[in-house]
């Protein structure tokens, strides 16, 4: 898929461990935004204080001091 299959083992190997790191970082970040994004937001959602509707609507507030905006 990327050519890495002509080089040597070794290399092989150390390209194939490096794509993973990097699969596993960009993971890692993009998780951790929309963990932090929509985070506070679901969780209100799943304790009761919004409706799903609001939610997607964006009415829901992320704050603790009241119901939808």
């Amino acid at each position: 898929m990327f050519g890495i299959e002509s080089l040597g083992g070794n290399a092989q190997a150390a390209v194939l461990v490096g794509a993973v790191l990097v699969e596993a970082l960009v993971l890692y970040v993009g998780y951790g935004w929309l963990e932090r994004r929509f985070g506070p937001v679901i969780k209100r959602v799943l304790q009761g204080r919004c409706a799903v509707l609001d939610m997607l609507l964006r009415r829901c507030s992320s704050t603790n001091d009241g119901g939808a905006k």
